[in-house]
């Protein structure tokens, strides 16, 4: 299982769809597995809907890797990835960070994904980790000045981590 204490990640995969189930909070220690298994689900031609409705917050890393993901993900302008039960704080999050054209929210999950598991977890290294956070921020960057300059500090710092 990935993550700290109450903070994991869980999958299933039924009808041609991806379920993932985020429990507690979305952070740079969980994001490289998500992001291993988004992208598997997406190159195998899996719709993704993630359910945030046990998720207590996403970490600026999470946010930005989801906003990549949703990104490369469309097909005929249309995200691959969607998100159901988005609490209002996260809404607020992605809303603050002008994601909300960028993101597909939906109210309820359609369908049910059966039996989740823990996604798989896989060792990951300080470069890697420290390079998805700088992509993660990178992205959040590039959707308007308002995060270019929120993050500014955060880029530089990364950049000199490498």
């Amino acid at each position: 299982m990935i993550g700290h204490s109450n903070n994991r990640i869980e999958a299933a995969v039924a009808n041609g769809t991806a379920y993932i189930k985020i429990f507690g909070r979305g952070t740079f220690q969980t994001v490289a597995d998500f992001r291993d298994f988004v992208k598997k689900s997406l190159d195998d031609g899996l719709a993704v809907f993630i359910d945030l409705s046990n998720c207590e917050t996403l970490d600026s890393t999470f946010i930005g890797t989801l906003v990549a993901l949703c990104m490369k993900s469309k097909k005929d302008g249309e995200c691959m990835l969607k998100l159901f039960n988005v609490s209002d704080h996260v809404k607020n999050i992605f809303n603050t960070l002008g994601l909300q054209t960028i993101l597909d929210i939906r109210d309820a999950v359609p369908g049910d994904g059966g039996e989740y598991s823990p996604i798989e977890s896989t060792a990951h290294d300080k470069v890697e980790i420290t390079d998805l956070m700088l992509d993660a921020h990178l992205t959040l960057s590039k959707i308007n000045e308002r995060n270019a300059v929120e993050f500014k500090d955060v880029v530089e710092f990364l950049k000199q981590q490498r």
